[in-house]
């Protein structure tokens, strides 16, 4: 497709920023989520500083080259129907769209970081000296042979996509293989979490560190009911934000490593998850759509604000 012209990449001056979420009305999910409406809202508010703000309800309104049918315009924190085609310096993908950008277009985050980093056996395959052993299954056949290869007698089946801990079925191998009615997914060695997380936390948990252009912006530690071994807020676990200083060495130097993986891909934003088993981080999977932080978590909430402007900005000189 034919360059855009820099003048329709921008309004007022201001080179236009899309947000492009997953398909849906205004008032969809994430914008019903209270916490996550008011986050992105307070993004939104930061962002007018340099960039003119657009906001796309999913993928199919894009028509290729950075150029979307519609949306609504963004300003002073509201929401306004805009009838006319959108054409983006700078996309914010959270559709996802899968493109990897133009010649005088950027996004956040490309469509090769996204297949490598949604796609849990692709992760594996990338980063299996950091993760527990993990096997591949299409059907009954492949998941029994699975189990079998599997030391211990936890296991945990994993979808190759999803996030939020849904479809995760963790158990003794009986209890999973009893409870499986789909098999195309992950069989994972079990990650003993309940020694905690060194100088942290006591308690099974997941730790998770957020990178934005190679730069840790957050980390924090979900911790699962006592009942369950899910710690995703979404099924109910508690968070409990880290400074900086607080993450194991061992875990920096793996995320360090992984980051050098992804250098070539720029700009980019990923979460690696962590679990430790008596001191030692192995990773669960990696998430290249990190949820907006809320306000009561007050330690990172501007600074993770000011850090994505500046990594969404980053993409101008890219």
């Amino acid at each position: 497709m034919s360059t855009v012209s820099r003048e329709l990449r921008s309004t007022n001056g201001k080179p236009n920023l899309v947000y492009c979420s997953g398909k849906g009305t205004l008032g969809s999910y994430p914008f019903n989520h209270p916490q996550y409406r008011e986050s992105i809202t307070d993004f939104m508010r930061l962002a007018e500083k340099k960039f003119a703000v657009f906001l796309v309800r999913g993928a199919d309104k894009h028509i290729g080259n950075g150029v979307f049918t519609d949306g609504y315009r963004v300003t002073r924190g509201t929401f306004k129907r805009f009838n006319k085609k959108i054409y983006a310096r700078v996309v914010f993908n959270k559709a996802p769209l899968k493109s990897n950008g133009g010649r005088d277009w950027s996004i956040l985050n490309q469509w090769q970081l996204i297949q490598i980093t949604d796609n849990k056996w692709r992760t594996y395959q990338l980063l299996k000296k950091f993760m527990k052993p993990t096997f591949r299954t299409t059907d009954k056949k492949s998941f029994a042979a699975a189990l079998k290869k599997i030391k211990g007698e936890r296991v945990v089946y994993k979808p190759i996509h999803g996030s939020e801990g849904k479809g995760i079925v963790i158990g003794s191998k009986t209890v999973v293989a009893k409870k499986l009615r789909r098999y195309d997914g992950l069989i994972q060695e079990y990650i003993d979490t309940s020694s905690g997380v060194p100088g942290v936390c006591r308690e099974r948990h997941d730790m998770r560190v957020l990178l934005m252009n190679g730069t840790i912006v957050q980390s924090y530690v979900r911790i699962p009911r006592p009942d369950s071994h899910l710690a995703n807020i979404a099924q109910g676990g508690r968070m409990l934000e880290i400074p900086y200083s607080a993450i194991p060495p061992a875990a920096k130097k793996i995320v360090k490593q992984i980051d050098r993986l992804f250098r070539h891909i720029s700009p980019r934003m990923y979460a690696v998850d962590f679990g430790f088993e008596q001191g030692r981080p192995y990773i669960f999977e990696l998430n290249p759509r990190a949820g907006f932080p809320y306000k009561a978590w007050k330690r990172y909430y501007h600074h993770w604000h000011q850090s994505l402007l500046k990594t969404l900005w980053s993409a101008l000189t890219h």
